[in-house]
């Protein structure tokens, strides 16, 4: 099968904006899965590897993938949600496949056609430009009107094929990439600047900040605030480390900044999230 050739066959199209509870168990795509979150924080973890998830994320799976989601829903937050074949050779399975555990997947049940390169491993990007497109598509299928199934495909069509590369704000793409894998080596470090990261990728700091915004949503600062948060929660999760060394392992000058940052972003306070996910198993 050739890109050129991609019809998707769209089962399920949905909008989730309240949060729901989490699946204790992985999940395995029955279909191809394309998600998109906005206002949404947290992670996936997919083929052996854990993604964090920013402002308008869009994500990829192929069928047969195996994934877990740990998300937390924000003010106006909304969950994209899309299954669905590359084509319509099984057209003729109109309804929903579910997504069963683990445990309970059955490989005979998934629909059997060739993928295209490239889409065969799951895919992540960012890309803001593409949420009226998938707004639109799912309220042409939800209404369905005449030619439904037909809009709302080329519609997400559009979106996959931006998802796996296309041109628009491809060239930032993978300078916002390099430069979030250096703040991931770099954030421990509390007097990392906007100065010293733009100094690295020979960017005036303004300019790459604005860069950074429109790729992940976030200022170049509040996106290193971001992921510093995203790291103490992972030590908050893991064991009984005092609050004051968290901060200081994840990049923050002062526990009483951290907390206060903490706080803003995810609406409770470390000992609050440290209990929550204590009571809950997440």
């Amino acid at each position: 099968m050739h890109i050129s050739d991609i019809n998707p066959h769209i089962r399920h199209a949905a909008l989730v904006t309240e949060t729901f509870t989490m699946r204790r168990e992985p999940s395995i795509c029955m279909d191809c899965r394309l998600f998109f979150f906005e206002n949404i924080s947290g992670s996936v973890r997919a083929g052996g590897k854990n993604y964090n998830i920013l402002n308008n994320t869009a994500i990829f799976f192929p069928p047969e993938t195996e994934y877990e989601l740990n998300i937390e829903f924000h003010e106006n937050a909304g969950f994209y949600v899309f299954n669905f074949d590359l084509t319509n050779i099984h057209r003729e399975l109109k309804k929903g496949l579910g997504t069963p555990f683990k445990s309970e997947f059955c490989k005979n049940a998934v629909p059997s056609y060739e993928l295209p390169e490239g889409f065969t491993k799951p895919i992540f990007r960012t890309l803001p430009h593409i949420k009226t497109i998938l707004a639109q598509c799912i309220n042409n299928f939800i209404i369905k009107n005449t030619f439904y199934r037909e809009l709302s495909s080329s519609l997400l069509k559009m979106c996959i094929l931006e998802l796996a590369g296309g041109e628009i704000h491809s060239a930032y793409s993978e300078l916002c990439k390099n430069v979030l894998d250096y703040i991931s080596e770099k954030y421990i470090d509390s007097s990392l600047t906007n100065n010293e990261i733009a100094d690295r990728f020979n960017y005036h700091p303004y300019h790459l900040s604005n860069i950074i915004k429109t790729e992940t949503g976030k200022t170049l600062h509040q996106f290193l605030i971001y992921y510093r948060l995203l790291k103490s929660k992972e030590l908050l999760e893991s064991g009984n480390t005092e609050i004051a060394e968290i901060a200081w392992k994840c990049g923050f000058a002062s526990a009483a900044y951290f907390s206060k940052q903490f706080k803003k972003e995810f609406g409770i306070t470390p000992k609050q999230y440290r209990n929550k996910h204590r009571n809950t198993g997440f």
